[in-house]
């Protein structure tokens, strides 16, 4: 039997199995030729057989096409690319050149995951957090640095927020800092760079391409932009003065009747309470895709008086309730990026090849070591991936082959291919294979 033909069996296999939705454990059996080396390929059958799992047991099919070599194609497919739990390798054989792996899901580890992440945040615990990812891929005991460029964030209103000085540039470079401070992150200001021309925010996925060009650029693999939606004061109170208060040195309502200006009567009205709310995107650096989003609101009464400042001064801002709730706010989005960011697996950029060997953009800081085994993956941009609606997916990738790092620098490390299909060149991406 060719791998074609196993592939052709195991998807329409998980077509036509119902899904039960109670908690269970889950087996499937996945393929991969050994061409690119044993390393890559346990990953391409364990991603095999986890995707017929997830067809199994929550997808449906809409349609299955045909490519002109025979290979079925997956875009029509519905459902989903994983499962909850994590996939546990129970066997491997190789037989004529592929290698098959048996692989078990318990998907009631799900709630157990969801359970231990609750439980680390209400303690504050970064380190059971980060366990709560699904899919592990740092080796046991290592901590691998994500790299992040923080752009500009367009003011939807700048009426409201002419008092908080040039908040679309120093709104990212706070946020910069307070990522530096989580652990093993290591974020880049560019706060007077926009991923849209003007600074004017169109649809998120229309800037894929200049999402692209920047992780080339930087060597990334992270970059975040957002929008500033709201700074509007929601409502003011009648505060009164006399006798040269202060308030006659600020705008407001005065009384100007009979013995006015004796007594310095004035009445003002001040705003009490004021409201922040802002749209941001963590964007996959490699593929332009879009990896998270959400809208943060949030109300603030008390001290909201507008600031005037024209040039940010951050220790002024901060002592007032409307800037101490931000920065608040900005340390949870910072906590909450950092934790999604290593949820996700690490990549480096192939940056050199010479030969057999091949130079990463990524190091010690970054959390290589000598020895590692590592997948190289190869993108394909020219096949960019989208909805109906034009929202980009991503961009499909090849596996490659895979390679073993002899050294390693502060900021670069050098690798030995020991498999590849092809040639490997700069510019493609190297992952650890996912922790079974």
């Amino acid at each position: 039997m060719t791998i074609k033909q196993y592939c052709h069996a195991a998807l329409w296999a998980a077509f036509f199995l119902s899904a039960p939705v109670s908690a269970e454990i889950l087996r499937a059996e996945g393929v991969a030729s050994l061409e690119v080396g044993r390393v890559a390929a346990r990953q391409l059958a364990i991603d095999d057989a986890v995707r017929q799992m997830a067809m199994t047991y929550a997808g449906s099919v809409s349609a299955v096409s045909q490519s002109s070599n025979g290979d079925l194609s997956e875009a029509m497919l519905a459902g989903p690319r994983t499962l909850p739990g994590t996939p546990r390798v129970q066997k491997e054989t190789e037989r004529e050149g592929l290698l098959f792996v048996t692989v078990t899901v318990d998907t009631a580890e799900a709630e157990r995951q969801a359970a231990s992440a609750a439980t680390a945040a209400a303690a504050g615990s970064e380190a059971v957090a980060a366990h709560a990812c699904a899919r592990p891929t740092a080796p046991v005991g290592r901590f691998l640095t994500r790299r992040l460029v923080s752009t500009y964030f367009e003011v939807k209103q700048p009426q409201d927020a002419g008092d908080l000085g040039s908040i679309a540039t120093w709104l990212p470079s706070e946020l910069t800092r307070k990522l530096n401070v989580q652990r093993d992150v290591r974020a880049l200001d560019a706060g007077q760079l926009s991923l849209f021309p003007g600074g004017k925010v169109q649809e998120a996925w229309q800037a894929a391409d200049t999402v692209r060009e920047i992780g080339r650029r930087e060597d990334v693999q992270f970059v975040l932009a957002g929008r500033i939606l709201d700074t509007a004061v929601t409502r003011k109170e009648p505060r009164v003065g006399a006798f040269g208060n202060s308030v006659r040195e600020e705008q407001g309502m005065y009384y100007v009747g009979p013995m006015g200006d004796w007594l310095g009567l004035a009445a003002k009205k001040v705003p009490i309470e004021r409201r922040f709310r802002m749209e941001y995107w963590l964007y996959d650096a490699l593929t332009g895709g879009v990896l998270a989003t959400a809208v943060l609101d949030r109300s603030v009464r008390g001290d909201v008086q507008a600031l005037s400042m024209r040039s940010f001064d951050m220790g002024r801002f901060e002592q007032n309730d409307y800037g101490h709730a931000v920065l608040g706010l900005l340390d949870e989005l910072a906590g909450k990026l950092a934790t999604t960011m290593h949820c996700l697996p690490f990549s480096a950029r192939v940056v050199r090849v010479d030969g057999d060997r091949v130079y990463l953009g990524a190091g010690s800081l970054d959390g290589l070591a000598s020895g590692d085994r590592l997948i190289v993956y190869k993108l394909q941009p020219q096949t960019e991936i989208r909805r109906n609606d034009g929202v980009v997916l991503g961009v499909p990738e090849t596996t490659a082959g895979d390679v073993e790092l002899l050294q390693v620098q502060p900021r670069f490390a050098v690798a030995m291919v020991r498999n590849s299909r092809g040639k490997i060149n700069a510019g493609d991406w190297v992952r650890f294979p996912a922790q079974h």
